[in-house]
């Protein structure tokens, strides 16, 4: 038995402060070892950066084996197939594993969508935001929607970002009129070209991972999922979601082989990367992922992939909502994917009922599972202007990631302004928001992490009381990699100020070493405010060049440590009568020697 299983370490703080903690992982309990089911013939593959798909598979010598997809440009992941009558998958596995530009490999999973138990249509209101025993459950057993609603209803961010939530699921009803759906007015609808250069055509839409192209899919899994997070509110018509007015960014691929949710999760990964690089032009401000998804008793030694990704879109600045199984098993010690995968940015959930008690067929872990949520008899949009309840774990999820949404709609503009410079740690400081806003009910003490079933108007307060404090340098260091000796690099440092006084810096190396030198000595920023540094590299000498900046106030000193390589210009020399030859970047020299 492998001891897989990931450990959150959390600890509840009292709603009128703040506690800030570490998230550790350890493996512990015991997972069953045995191999998900895959697709034969098939792998997927993570090379390096900038390494070739085509060289690594020709250097293998594997008959017929050959790249089939490439499922993210960004992480360089690739599907891989070859024939099970030339070589046994394991064999394959290894083989590829063995190759100096690999950085991960593994088989191609089956995955399955979790399923939904359908419900009459008896439901006359939505007891998980405003719970008043309307279906026979227990006064208040819901998430406080009306009070956090008092705070913010959502939409947009103080400082006049689109929220959007990514919902990866089945496919969604595009026409619903109480659903707003996110549009790429970058590119041109049906035109065969991809006109923003993203890397996907037509995806004005979003993403259809499983037939690669901008067309989504009709379902109810998918539409009922996305009304539950953000159907629209106050508008007269059906029903509201958590979040009155964050878009939703269609994802289909939630379902059928393993290759689907990476190539999903990478468009989600590439939209997000994008609008970060862009300054806010280009891509989508995705704050939030939903999952309604996995594979039960998934094991994730046998998905780092899968579970990789998750640190790869929490850099990003996006946390992940992830349902856990509708069995009644601890995860802990049975597995399952991707609620168990040792990501903080992923935050797994389960489903309660309207009487705060835990749904019995839904799954649980003091370890994984973070926290649970309304998920039995849900009420939400379906296809064709419709409206039904449906049950599970994949409703639990959605009201997570509506909340998380709704949260940084309430966050301050200095706020989202720290979270634009450092997107992962506030990502991070976001997700202990929400499960230190947590009811806690007795029902699901000692089998979730948190003890407690989402209250996201807990978790709204927490984020207003939220401030940012003293003075800080983003990045923490800053390496230029390798530059030619006699050329220049030149990044950028960003100074913040969190107090509510101006300060004037002065800047300099801590030495004289003329490798490093800022464009500016000396700098003012306002209260609350940020100012950007301008450094710049110019090696001397060739081989590794280290120093330590510092920028100091008359109330503070920081420092930040600079890297750079030089590279020295290509030299050939000839014995004898000798020659040197020096050549720049990119240049071409010849001579001729008698």
């Amino acid at each position: 038995m492998k001891n897989l299983a990931k450990a959150r370490k959390f600890t509840a703080c009292p709603s009128a402060a703040i506690l800030f903690f570490l998230v550790t992982f350890i493996f512990s309990g015991s997972i069953a070892a045995k191999e998900a089911a895959y697709q034969p013939g098939e792998l997927l593959v993570q090379l390096r950066s900038g390494a070739d798909i085509q060289q690594m598979i020709s250097s293998l010598k594997i008959a017929k084996m050959h790249p089939q997809k490439l499922l993210s440009a960004r992480l360089n992941i690739w599907l891989v197939a070859f024939d099970e009558q030339q070589i046994s998958g394991i064999a394959a596995l290894k083989s590829v594993k063995q190759q100096p530009d690999v950085q991960n490999v593994q088989f191609n999973h089956f995955v399955t969508r979790r399923s939904t138990i359908p419900n009459d249509m008896q439901y006359a209101s939505q007891w998980a935001l405003n719970n008043t025993g309307q279906t026979g459950g227990v006064v208040d057993a819901d998430i406080d929607a009306p009070e956090a609603w008092d705070i913010s209803t959502g939409g947009q961010t103080a400082t006049g970002e689109e929220i959007v939530i990514a919902v990866i699921d089945g496919g969604f009803d595009l026409d619903h009129p109480d659903l707003n759906f996110w549009k790429n007015t970058a590119e041109i609808p049906g035109n065969n070209i991809d006109d923003d250069d993203n890397g996907y055509v037509d995806d004005v839409d979003g993403w259809n991972a499983y037939q690669s192209s901008g067309n989504i899919p009709n379902d109810d899994h998918g539409t009922h999922v996305a009304g539950i997070a953000a159907a629209i509110g106050n508008n007269a018509v059906g029903v509201s979601g958590v979040n009155w007015g964050a878009s939703v960014l269609p994802v289909a691929g939630s379902s059928g082989q393993e290759s689907v949710v990476i190539e999903a999760y990478g468009y989600v990964l590439e939209m997000r990367k994008r609008y970060n690089e862009s300054g806010g032009t280009d891509g989508a401000f995705i704050v939030v992922t939903n999952a309604s998804f996995g594979v039960d008793f998934g094991d994730p030694a046998d998905f780092p992939l899968w579970c990789a990704i998750y640190d790869s879109l929490g850099s990003a600045g996006i946390l992940n909502c992830g349902a856990t199984a509708n069995l009644g098993i601890n995860v802990d010690d049975q597995g399952d994917v991707p609620t168990t995968c040792p990501s903080p940015f992923m935050i797994a959930v389960t489903n309660t009922t309207h009487s705060d008690s835990k749904n019995n067929g839904a799954a649980f872990g003091q370890i994984n599972i973070d926290l649970g949520a309304p998920g039995t008899g849900i009420l939400s949009t379906l296809p064709f202007n419709s409206y039904g309840s449906l049950t599970g774990t994949s409703m639990a999820t959605p009201t997570v990631a509506g909340a998380i949404a709704l949260m940084y709609s309430a966050a301050r503009a200095e706020i989202i302004q720290a979270y634009h410079d450092e997107p992962a740690e506030i990502a991070l400081q976001f997700r202990e928001f929400l499960l230190n806003g947590v009811d806690p009910i007795p029902a699901l003490a000692g089998i979730t992490a948190t003890g407690g079933r989402l209250n996201v108007n807990n978790s709204l307060q927490l984020v207003q009381l939220f401030t940012l404090s003293g003075f800080s340098i983003v990045p923490g260091e800053l390496s230029f990699g390798s530059v030619e000796i006699g050329f220049s690099d030149t990044l950028s440092l960003i100074v913040r100020n969190n107090t509510d006084a101006n300060a004037t810096f002065n800047i300099l190396p801590d030495t004289a070493i003329s490798n490093f030198y800022p464009l500016t000595d000396n700098f003012t920023v306002t209260a609350h405010n940020r100012d950007t540094v301008m450094i710049v590299f110019t090696p001397s000498e060739p081989g590794e060049i280290n120093t330590l900046l510092t920028i100091s106030s008359p109330d503070t000193t920081m420092t930040t440590p600079l890297s750079g390589s030089g590279l020295a210009y290509p030299v050939m020399a000839v014995d004898g009568s000798s020659i040197t030859i020096f050549a720049k970047p990119g240049e071409t020299v010849s001579r001729n020697l008698a």
